[in-house]
């Protein structure tokens, strides 16, 4: 087998890395024969990698046809990213494979070759069915309490009475919120206090699959949509007179988007390969981890469907802009998992209270749960909680300000005029921003520095630091 020189030399240089990254893989010359078939791709197909080297495709594959193969069409200059393609392997097992397939160009810019490099993503596939069989008989229990809901803030007060609201109005409704503050808590809120809470509520993490499957999983296939396509259930179908919760829902692509969007203008949609309009009754719930306007602003989302989505919006606000609810979450999430550990934990300490208040926790509710049962298990006696064992690494990933930013001088305020005549409470507060202010100039901006003067976290010294509102600036020296 003669081999293009500038491909065998490609392939001699790259071969080592090839064989390492462990996904299926395979190239062709321009004669449409394999000179790369990796073991993935061999376990893949059912087809041995000695079998395969230097056969043409449509040898190894004699039911392909030319214009159905990417690679092929690869060789003509089309290129492929991200394609989803289902087929019978050699030994006629159905494969779901997504990929990406490129031509392949010496120096004068002549095709040489393709090259293709994807996934097996038939046990998502089948993950997805397992789902959707739960969910279907999950939903026939129709006795489901209301979430529980654990606060003390007006905040969030204010927040569960505009859900409550919401509730009741059969309209849309988006939810907006970091990781870890309940998005999905309160779409269950939103579901069980309106007239549908009989009906089914279903859940779809939108970056959960992959983009090939969310329209099927959504809308649901027709037999003979694509090869080994079944008559399948949509999750439209699945909650028809209920709710549907999409999480996540900045990671569906605009496409997608673009079909959500006519659903819910005309409560209709075709499921995938079918020749006949589908209507479903459902609510659409969705929920976003990222700012609406940045994502309009970057054109990940489509501003129809957001204004269409923003007839009712609920924003969910951050661990830290609700600090009174700490503790009262962290005594129900003792209770919630002292059976769950070996150690009889009877309460929490002042002084471990006072870490879980001065932490600044990024990753919200779901992230304190964690840390409080982490310090349970960890615990060496029984009694109260004494210690809150803090991943700070975590919290270092979610700085609540860039080092450089740290790194200027901060503008200093005298202590006399910050006091005035504020009570005991702001007094201290502002003694306590005095000190930082002085740590922060002592240490000429260097956050951990500050910190090891101030003898607490560096954590709690950027808490403090937004807190209190900072600012950077230069001084006269």
């Amino acid at each position: 087998m003669i081999i293009d020189p500038e491909l065998l030399q490609a392939l001699e240089i790259f071969k080592h890395f090839f064989d390492l990254i462990h996904q299926p893989m395979a190239i062709i010359d321009k004669e449409g024969k394999y000179i790369y078939y990796n073991q993935e791709s061999a376990e893949l197909d059912g087809y041995s990698m000695e079998q395969a080297i230097g056969k043409p495709m449509l040898k190894v594959y004699p039911n392909l046809k030319k214009e159905d193969s990417t690679m092929l069409q690869a060789l003509h200059g089309k290129e492929y990213q991200d394609t989803y393609q289902t087929y019978f392997n050699h030994v006629g097992k159905l494969v779901d494979y997504q990929h990406t397939t490129v031509p392949l160009y010496n120096h004068n810019k002549e095709i040489i070759g393709a090259v293709e490099i994807g996934r097996n993503i038939s046990n998502v596939r089948q993950l997805q069915d397992q789902v959707f069989r739960l969910n279907r008989k999950l939903y026939h229990n129709k006795e489901q309490p209301l979430p529980e809901i654990v606060f003390a803030s007006k905040k969030m007060q204010e927040v569960i009475d505009q859900t409550n609201i919401l509730g009741s109005n059969d309209v849309p409704v988006l939810i907006v919120g970091e990781t870890g503050t309940g998005k999905e808590l309160f779409a269950r809120l939103i579901h069980q206090t309106s007239h549908r809470r009989d009906k089914a509520f279903i859940s779809l993490n939108c970056s959960a699959l992959p983009t090939s499957l969310i329209e099927s999983t959504l809308f649901g296939t027709v037999k003979g949509a694509f090869t080994g396509a079944e008559n399948r259930q949509g999750y439209l179908e699945l909650a028809n007179g209920g709710t549907l919760f999409l999480d996540e829902l900045n990671a569906m692509p605009l496409e997608m988007q673009s079909k959500l969007l006519r659903f819910l203008q005309e409560k209709t949609y075709w499921p995938l390969g079918g020749n006949k309009e589908q209507h479903a009754d459902v609510r659409i719930v969705a929920a976003m981890n990222e700012s609406p306007a940045e994502l309009l602003k970057s054109g990940k989302m489509r501003s129809d469907l957001f204004y269409r989505l923003n007839v009712g919006l609920i924003k969910l606000p951050a661990l830290r802009e609700r600090q009174e609810d700490i503790p009262v979450l962290a005594r129900y999430f003792i209770d919630k998992h002292k059976t769950d550990v070996n150690m009889v934990i009877t309460g929490i300490s002042e002084h471990a209270l006072q870490q879980l208040m001065s932490a600044p926790w990024p990753g919200n509710v779901r992230m304190l749960e964690n840390a409080i049962v982490r310090s349970m298990v960890l615990q060496n006696e029984p009694g109260e909680l004494q210690k809150i064992i803090l991943d700070e690494e975590l919290f270092d990933i979610h700085s609540p300000y860039p080092q450089d930013q740290l790194e200027n001088k901060i503008e200093k305020t005298s202590i006399n005029e910050l006091t005035g005549n504020h009570n005991l409470i702001e007094q201290v507060e502002h003694y306590e921003k005095q000190l930082i202010i002085d740590a922060l100039n002592q240490a000429n901006g260097k956050i951990i520095t500050a910190a090891k003067l101030l003898n607490v976290s560096r954590t709690t010294l950027q808490y403090k630091v937004k807190k209190y509102h900072i600012q950077m600036g230069v001084i006269d020296s």
